[in-house]
């Protein structure tokens, strides 16, 4: 069977990510097909195609068609439905967003009239109502199958990613899908349409041709704009950006191969500041003599960029240790831990978005490699060990001498909310969370913010007595807690909740006393290093010696001693403290 793979090509960025795209089909296509490029028209409105695209389109092989956007040139997205409307002698045609590259050896097999993946999320509405508006404006019925997001898990409507769309040749449905989308954006009583015509229109097409349909999976268009990209690379990759190409070193490695296979798509690349960032190399320290020497053996078995990265989770009770912690991680030569980045608390506040956390890490890996400064809580060069003391964020550039350095973020009461999401979106992650006598903990809460002090459980950030995402039994817990109007008992009863939630998940996460790190420091950061695949070699640039363990229980009154031996004293027992 042969295909023809078509996709946008206009005057701009699109060139390279079009280019991108032809080239890397060249390399991995394994079929019949030919490539081609749909250049809008008028020129006037769209530009005009560059001489190197041109002659780079020769190179490859792609033929080139002109394409008319009858929906609205006001709506660029629009194009896309012109681009199956083309003459081509294949049996399917495969339409492609121009973001897109090909990753690995891939025969087609689009055995259905139309071929698409759900949307990555819910993006127009889950209103049936509204959807049966769209239907019955063309005569139709609501149907009554049902497709789940990829991404977000959300059960919907039939509703498509645009991106990558296969269907048989000769359906005119790019007339179809055409007139679909110039009917539901003349209607004004559909609103919030726009960007999302295009998929809404989609369906109603295949309903209107009575197509069989067959919904393809994450490895024909993978959102890698919102997920990391999997161990098993998918087919197609939408990347959208060239941002979410240097985060992932085999989608920047590839742009790096195809460049040298082709000057021309390289020139191009060069002239463009985000893409020519691609083809620059990291800025690494050079390591001192001796940590070199040490670490050589360990560095070679790290040169697969199929090897994960090291990343560390910590989290734990609040007061126990946890920047204390990560002020020792930081001494370790090529690891960088970020304490309480701002940017987790809306991913963790969203279903669909959760994922955005793993993401957060390859940018963050992606921004110290490239020697962009980044947020954290330093203070002079050195992450802060008791934010109760200093509670402020600085830019700073951490120095790292390899790739795969070793990487971590920290928030207490953020991320022990959404233990399982962490273990589903960072699965090689080791969780660390630490904890601490519960008298020591809760005299230091007495003494640090108010929301600790008092326990005010409805102003958590993540983790409140309202979280949608908590369980049914955290939920009653909070609401009791905030139904109580005396701190101390309020107190105890936080430590106790957040400890018995640790308990549950002893068989997922470390848990270290914070004793143990303040007596014991560089035996607590050996073993954690051990933990943690693709560590670097225990190698302190700064020399680590015990401290004393802090205590403040004279900030204790009868109230507080006398809740926290009827509250917590079984889960301390548990957690290895007597009271």
């Amino acid at each position: 069977m042969k295909y023809c793979f078509v996709f946008v090509c206009q005057q701009g960025e699109l060139e390279i990510k079009s280019m991108l795209l032809a080239a890397s089909l060249k390399r991995y296509l394994r079929s019949e097909y030919e490539l081609v490029a749909a250049i809008p028209h008028p020129p006037l409105r769209w530009g005009t195609i560059s001489n190197n695209t041109l002659n780079l389109m020769k190179i490859l092989g792609v033929r080139s068609v002109p394409i008319k956007n009858d929906i609205d040139e006001n709506y660029p997205i629009g194009n896309k439905v012109a681009c199956l409307n083309i003459e081509t002698s294949a049996e399917k045609i495969v339409f492609l967003d121009s973001d897109i590259l090909c990753l690995r050896e891939f025969s087609p097999q689009f055995d259905a009239p139309f071929n698409a993946k759900p949307a990555d999320l819910s993006t127009f509405s889950s209103d049936n109502s509204l959807w049966q508006q769209i239907y019955h404006l063309f005569q139709l019925p609501l149907p009554s199958w049902r497709v789940t997001s990829s991404t977000s898990g959300e059960l919907m409507l039939p509703y498509f990613n645009a991106g990558v769309i296969a269907v048989q040749n000769g359906l005119n449905f790019g007339k179809v899908w055409e007139e679909c989308c110039q009917a539901i954006d003349a209607d004004p009583s559909i609103t919030n349409k726009r960007p999302w015509l295009d998929q809404i229109a989609l369906p109603v097409a295949m309903a209107r041709l009575n197509l069989d349909h067959a919904c393809l999976d994450e490895r024909f268009n993978y959102p890698a704009h919102l997920k990391p990209l999997p161990q098993s690379l998918p087919f197609l990759c939408h990347y959208h950006w060239a941002s979410v190409i240097r985060r992932e070193p085999q989608l920047n490695q590839l742009v790096v191969e195809l460049a040298s296979d082709y000057p021309l798509l390289k020139k191009m690349l060069l002239a463009m500041p985000d893409w020519a960032q691609l083809l620059k190399p990291y800025l690494l320290q050079k390591p001192s003599h001796h940590w070199f020497t040490r670490s050589l053996n360990f560095l070679k078995r790290q040169k697969s960029l199929k090897d994960k990265k090291p990343e560390i989770i910590i989290t734990g009770i609040p007061r126990s240790g946890t920047s204390y912690l990560c002020r020792l991680l930081h001494t370790i030569q090529d690891c960088v831990i970020i304490s309480e980045p701002r940017q987790i608390f809306a991913p963790l506040n969203n279903n669909s978005t959760h994922w955005q956390v793993a993401t957060f890490y390859q940018e963050l890996r992606r921004d110290i490699l490239d020697g962009k400064p980044i947020e954290n809580k330093v203070h002079n060069g050195q992450i802060i060990e008791d934010t109760a003391v200093i509670d402020v964020r600085a830019q700073y550039l951490p120095q790292v001498s390899r790739q795969n350095f070793l990487l971590g973020t920290k928030n207490t009461l953020a991320y022990m909310a959404r233990l399982p999401q962490l273990r589903q979106i960072l699965p090689h992650a080791p969780i660390i969370a630490c904890v601490r006598h519960p008298l020591d903990t809760i005299a230091s809460w007495k003494t640090s913010f108010p929301h600790l002090k008092h326990a005010i459980v409805t102003e958590f950030p993540v983790g409140h007595v309202n979280d949608p995402f908590l369980t049914q039994w955290q939920r009653h817990r909070l609401a009791e807690i905030a139904a109580i109007p005396e701190d101390a008992l309020k107190r105890a009863l936080l430590w106790c909740y957040l400890a018995e939630y640790l308990l549950i998940y002893t068989h997922q996460i470390t848990l270290i006393r914070y004793e143990e790190i303040v007596r014991q420091p560089a035996k607590v950061l050996q073993t954690l290093l051990q933990q943690i695949p693709n560590a670097p070699p225990f190698h302190c640039i700064e020399k680590i010696t015990p401290s004393i363990i802090r205590q403040k229980r004279e900030i204790l009154d009868k109230d507080d001693i006398q809740a926290i031996g009827d509250i917590c004293s079984q889960h301390a027992m548990e957690l290895g403290y007597r009271i």
